[in-house]
């Protein structure tokens, strides 16, 4: 394996102590390694009390793994040598290749890929920390020292990031099966991590700082097999690159920075990080605790403050506090002093000591209405926080397969007492917010297997694709309806006047009451152009409506090529939600549901996903949203078409997959109402 190499040279290593050459030999040598080790030095017959040599050719034996630590200009002809020599992979901490963001340095790099695939060598870096593997007591890395030994995998595309996220891992408890610092990817990346993470049986949890993803397709699916059994955490840097990208439509817009990355979790079971102390939590919580196989979860606590602040997280992260059962609700009570609480949260009062505590958790971990436990503790005079963490400890032994989360609030008063949980495997944090979003992130991943019966109709594929050839920008009214009808979307009557009087006449084959519109490839956004006008009754309203929209549109937008004014039939109302795509240039096409209409971009309220998704999935982002509850009926309103809507997202979203021409779809608004749901507008554009 990669990650267990039986010998190691270090190319570069050096006996003056400033050099990153000299902290890795010292690092192998002196940190538990039992392997053999060849220093490579042409000045030096000897270094650090072992044999060195001038070349890697010179080694008299084979070598399993090279560690380049050499200026840049020198690493390839280095990297030839070492795959003449049959070295099986090669770690190349060197920088000065494309990060720099040079034709020659990037150059550079690929030549040094080429190498590494000529010579059937795993490459590891450029660019680089180095890789850890503290079960066999590696550190061919410059990181100080190894961390504890433990489950956790952590791929980290930065290895100053690797470094403070392992610093930070000794107070917590948190231990590694493997770090890999893996730069800047240039043969390797993070889809083969996460199969050498998979195929790992000393890796339970995989932790993933990325910087960028190079195959979005492949990571999807590589992922979501994985997460049915390891989960994954990731936590995703240079998310905003995406937002500058121009865009064209208003679900361009709302994609924003990382919606792709976000619909990339939901659709894999990837748990999201979006800080590094999230990411922290996240890892040692999914290491130490077994699965939460339902939402019922049950909350000590030795103060009201706390319980009800952790009350108001379990409903946000959708967790219920359900009663004891009414037998053991009369046990706790007799056990407990009069003014505590055995409702949910349990609260033991302030003086409690740990028979209070270890009183009602013997009694949660056991309920049959109770498939976790928080348990919180704040710092009062008479309570004996050590004592607390020593018994949850011991009596979680008893019930291996219940989660536990705590949350000893303060600082120097439980130090002591978090270091002990720590120690014995139960995660502790800062607030009682953090110890219920871990429990939360302990449900059974989302991630199912109804992806794969959506099919993609390659006929209809084709036909788009006949349909849409040579066309670039925005889809003119004409194509756009031709593709609706390809695709089963039902388009208000509309038709395209050149002429006031032409206008009068389309309005009396569709009938009044009708809305008319600018129609320009040119123009994107209608409304801000003076270009829409509604509610028009009568023919003399049609002719004020046309001149006065082509008289704005000329002041507003003077070199728009203008086509005409669309006259289309006014629909009845309804509430106004938008349904769009856009292709993500990692991760191909996402589909998009939001609050539409005036509100789409100053609320933002928006679910994405990752393109097709099945009518499941369609009624899932629904729920994501905070206007959820339009749809569902407020204020004794009745229920909107939300099977219409989920049917609309899923058509889109099938449209995006089958159609990557198109760069940029909405529909908005599309009013749903009781019974059916109307696409009022929509813009296509193609890339």
């Amino acid at each position: 394996m990669l990650f267990e190499p039986t010998s190691i040279a270090i190319i570069g290593a050096s006996s003056e102590e400033k050099k990153i050459g000299h902290y890795l030999l010292k690092n192998i040598l002196t940190q538990g390694y039992k392997g053999k080790i060849f220093p490579i030095n042409p000045k030096h017959t000897e270094l650090m009390g072992i044999p060195a040599y001038p070349s890697i050719s010179a080694v008299p034996e084979a070598v399993d793994m090279a560690v380049i630590v050499t200026p840049a200009a020198t690493v390839l002809e280095l990297a030839k040598e070492c795959g003449k020599k049959g070295v099986k992979s090669l770690v190349v901490i060197s920088a000065g290749f494309a990060e720099l963001g040079t034709p020659e340095a990037i150059e550079a790099e690929h030549a040094l890929a080429n190498v590494a695939k000529d010579y059937s060598m795993k490459l590891i870096g450029p660019n680089c920390l180095g890789i850890l593997r503290p079960s066999i007591g590696l550190n061919a890395s410059f990181a100080l020292d190894l961390p504890a030994t433990g489950s956790i995998a952590l791929v980290s595309q930065s290895g100053a990031m690797a470094v403070a996220l392992m610093d930070a891992s000794k107070n917590l408890g948190i231990g590694y099966s493997l770090i890999a610092s893996i730069g800047n990817k240039a043969a390797m990346d993070e889809c083969e991590y996460l199969e050498i993470c998979e195929k790992d049986d000393k890796t339970k949890v995989i932790g993933l700082y990325l910087e960028s993803i190079k195959d979005g397709k492949k990571f999807a699916q590589i992922a979501a097999r994985m997460t049915k059994s390891k989960p994954i955490v990731l936590i995703k840097s240079g998310v905003s690159k995406h937002g500058a990208l121009a865009v064209s439509s208003h679900t361009g817009a709302l994609a924003g920075s990382d919606a792709a990355i976000t619909a990339l979790c939901k659709k894999t079971g990837i748990h999201r990080a979006h800080s590094t102390e999230e990411f922290l939590n996240l890892l040692r919580t999914l290491a130490s605790q077994p699965a939460l196989l339902s939402r019922k979860v049950a909350i000590i606590t030795n103060a009201g403050g706390p319980g009800i602040m952790a009350t108001d997280a379990a409903e946000r992260e959708g967790l219920s506090l359900p009663s004891l059962s009414p037998e053991n609700g009369e046990k706790l009570k007799k056990l407990l002093p009069v003014a505590a609480s055995i409702k949910n949260p349990i609260d033991v009062l302030g003086d409690s000591d740990a028979t209070r505590y270890k009183a009602a958790l013997e009694i949660c971990v056991r309920d049959e209405n109770m498939d976790g436990v928080c348990v919180l503790l704040t710092p009062q005079i008479m309570t004996p926080a050590n004592d607390v963490a020593q018994m949850i400890i011991q009596l979680k032994k008893s019930v291996p397969l219940m989660p536990i989360t705590t949350s000893f609030m303060g600082f120097d008063s439980v130090q002591e007492a978090r270091h002990i949980l720590a120690k014995g495997g139960i995660p502790c944090f800062d607030t009682p917010e953090a110890a219920m979003h871990a429990l939360a992130a302990l449900m059974q991943s989302a991630n199912d297997e109804s992806d794969q019966s959506i099919v993609v109709n390659t006929d209809r594929s084709s036909a788009a694709a006949t349909l849409l050839r040579g066309q670039s920008g925005l889809l003119s009214e004409d194509m756009t309806k031709k593709l609706c009808e390809l695709y089963n979307l039902p388009l208000p009557k509309a038709a395209v006047a050149t002429s006031a009087d032409e206008a009068v006449a389309i309005v009396k084959q569709i009938g009044f009451p009708v809305i008319a519109k600018i129609s320009s490839p040119d123009i994107l956004h209608k409304t801000d152009m003076g270009g829409v006008r509604a509610g028009i009754k009568t023919d003399d309203d049609m002719r004020s409506a046309y001149a006065e929209i082509m008289q704005n549109v000329a002041k507003n937008a003077p070199k728009a090529h203008v086509t005409g004014i669309l006259i289309q039939e006014l629909l009845p109302a309804g509430s106004e939600f938008i349904v769009g795509g856009i292709q993500d240039p990692t991760f191909g096409p996402l589909v998009m549901v939001g609050l539409g209409g005036i509100y789409t971009e100053l609320f933002k309220d928006t679910s994405f996903r990752l393109a097709p998704v099945t009518h499941q999935q369609s009624y899932e982002m629904m729920e994501d949203l905070k206007s959820w509850k339009l749809l569902t009926g407020m204020r004794g309103s009745a229920q909107s078409d939300i099977d219409g809507l989920a049917a609309c997202i899923e058509t889109i979203g099938m449209m995006m997959s089958e159609c990557p021409m198109i760069k940029e779809i909405d529909l908005n608004p599309v009013l749903v109402r009781e019974g059916s749901i109307s696409i009022a507008d929509i813009k296509i554009v193609i890339g």
